[in-house]
């Protein structure tokens, strides 16, 4: 199994109907676990409150790999921002 390595680029707050919500770019970058060879990279829209993290499905299933693969990226980015949701300031503030 790849490693999934997560990294926040931006975060913007969003008008929507729930207060507080916010949306991070998250550079993704899949690496291959014994080369250290850099299999995919890219970026995957995360929005989050203090209810939870909810990552872009569609943005995930934009990698290769098969529905394992898909199912860690989504649970690792969730938890990765969940552990991170106190800090991240908007970059319009």
């Amino acid at each position: 199994m790849p490693q999934i390595l997560f990294k926040v680029q931006t975060v913007k707050r969003l008008d929507s109907g729930i207060p507080n919500t916010f949306e991070a770019e998250v550079e993704v970058d899949i690496i291959d676990r014994n080369s250290g060879n850099l299999i995919q990279q890219g970026m995957v829209p995360v929005r989050f409150n203090e209810h939870g993290a909810f990552p872009s499905i569609s943005h995930i299933r934009r990698f290769d790999g098969d529905k394992k693969l898909h199912t860690k990226f989504l649970f690792d980015s969730r938890r990765y921002i969940r552990k991170l949701r106190p800090y991240p300031q908007p970059d319009d503030d």
